[in-house]
C-alpha cells in the first residue's frame, strides 16, 4: 500500500494524526498552556485507543504473535510508565517522576537512564572492565543499562576472567561493586578486596568510626561506654534510659528513644577497608585502580561516548572491538618502550 493510501486508510478510521509524520506539529498547540497540552495528550491517547479496537477487531489472530503482538505490548508498556490518571482535568496527564527501570527509547529496548552524580544524568549504557594492574591488559567487558548497579556486573566479570584460566589475588575496584553477591565468595576463598569503605557521616553527631565494634563477641560499644549485642545486616539500638542520662548524648543523638546503629551485612569488610584507608601504604593501595580509570578512557576514545547499536548484545561486541585496540596500544607500547614500562 502507498503512503497515500495508508494516510487515507488512518484518516478513516478516525485517527489523522497517526497519519502525520510529525505528531507534535500536527496538534500544533502552545505546549507551555497546562489545558492545552492536556487536551492534546488525551487526543492523541483517544486515537491510539481506536486504533487498538480496531486491530482487535480485524487483526485479533496477528495481534497475538509478533511482529504486532510486540508493538501493542510496546504501546502498553509506554502508557504504564509514562502516564497516570489527572485528578484535576480527568483523562491522563504524563507522569510526575520516573517510573523505575523506565523504557527511554521506542527503537532500543535495553536503553535506560542513569546517573554520573546526583545531578548529572545520562541514558544508554555502562560499560565495566576488568584490567591487570601488572600488565594493564583489558581482561573482560561487559555493558549493562544504565540504571544496573555495578555490584549486578561483577559476577559476569569474574565469570569471564576464570573463562580465561585466571586465577584473581586481588580485587581493585570502585565501591558501587561491593554489595555483589559474589564478594563474600571472593573473600572467602581468599581474594584480597581493595576499595574504598563507604562513607560514614552523621552530621555533627558522633560517625558509625566512632563506636568500638568487636566482631568476635559481636558486640558494639558507644563512645559513652554502652554496649549492646549486634547482627550482621540489622540495627542495633542502645537502650534509652542510659543514653538520656549520658552526658554525651548531645553529640550522638536528639532520640529519646536512645542512638540506634546499623549494622551493614558485610561490616567486618568496611571496617578492613576503613582500617586499609588511614595507612598511608593502603591509600597508595586504592590509587593503584587509576590504571582502571585511565584505561575505562582509553576504551571510550575508541568507541566514543554514544551507543552506536542498539541494544546490549551488539554494544558490547563493539566494547570488546574498542578493548581489543586499546590491547594493541598497550603491546605495541611496551615492545617499542620496554625500558619505560617496566620502569612504570
Amino acid at each position: 500500500m502507498s503512503s497515500t493510501g495508508k494516510s487515507y486508510c488512518r484518516r478513516s478510521l478516525g485517527i489523522p494524526l497517526l497519519a502525520e509524520p510529525s505528531i507534535k506539529k500536527a496538534l500544533d498547540i502552545d505546549w507551555s498552556n497546562p489545558a492545552a497540552k492536556s487536551a492534546a495528550l488525551n487526543r492523541l491517547l483517544g486515537q491510539i485507543e481506536t486504533l487498538e479496537q480496531w486491530v482487535e477487531t480485524n487483526l485479533s489472530s496477528e495481534s497475538s504473535k509478533p511482529p504486532l503482538q510486540d508493538q501493542l505490548a510496546l504501546l502498553e508498556q509506554l502508557r504504564g510508565q509514562d502516564l497516570e490518571p489527572d485528578p484535576d482535568r480527568g483523562g491522563q496527564r504524563i507522569k510526575r517522576g520516573v517510573a523505575k527501570d523506565r523504557r527511554v527509547s521506542v527503537e532500543d529496548p535495553d536503553m535506560r537512564h542513569g546517573r554520573k552524580t546526583k545531578t548529572k544524568s545520562f541514558n544508554g549504557y555502562k560499560r565495566h572492565v576488568v584490567v591487570s594492574l601488572h600488565t594493564k591488559l583489558i581482561l573482560a567487558v561487559t555493558v549493562a543499562p544504565a540504571n544496573q548497579p555495578e555490584k549486578d556486573s561483577l559476577p559476569t566479570l569474574v565469570d569471564r576472567v576464570e573463562h580465561l584460566g585466571l586465577e584473581l589475588a586481588s580485587l581493585h575496584f570502585d565501591r558501587g561493586y561491593i554489595e555483589s553477591s559474589d564478594v563474600p565468595e571472593l573473600v572467602a576463598s581468599g581474594v584480597e578486596v581493595i576499595c574504598k569503605p563507604w562513607r560514614q557521616s552523621n552530621g555533627d553527631k558522633f560517625a558509625k568510626t566512632d563506636f568500638s565494634l568487636d566482631f568476635a563477641s559481636q558486640t558494639v560499644t558507644c563512645p559513652g561506654g554502652q554496649t549492646q549485642p549486634m547482627l550482621l545486616g540489622e540495627s542495633a539500638r542502645f537502650e534509652a534510659d542510659v543514653c538520656n542520662a549520658c552526658e554525651l548524648k548531645p553529640k550522638c543523638t536528639t532520640s529519646d528513644r536512645g542512638r540506634g546503629l546499623r549494622i551493614a551485612a558485610n561490616e567486618p569488610l568496611q571496617a578492613k577497608l576503613r582500617v586499609l584507608q588511614r595507612a598511608p601504604r593502603g591509600r597508595a593501595r586504592l590509587r593503584q585502580r587509576v590504571v582502571v580509570e585511565h584505561t575505562l578512557a582509553h576504551v571510550g576514545q575508541r568507541q566514543g561516548n554514544r551507543a552506536r547499536y542498539l541494544g546490549i548484545r551488539k554494544n558490547e561486541y563493539d566494547s570488546t572491538r574498542a578493548a581489543v585496540l586499546v590491547n594493541l596500544q598497550v603491546i605495541q607500547h611496551e615492545l617499542e618502550c620496554p625500558k619505560l614500562a617496566n620502569a612504570a
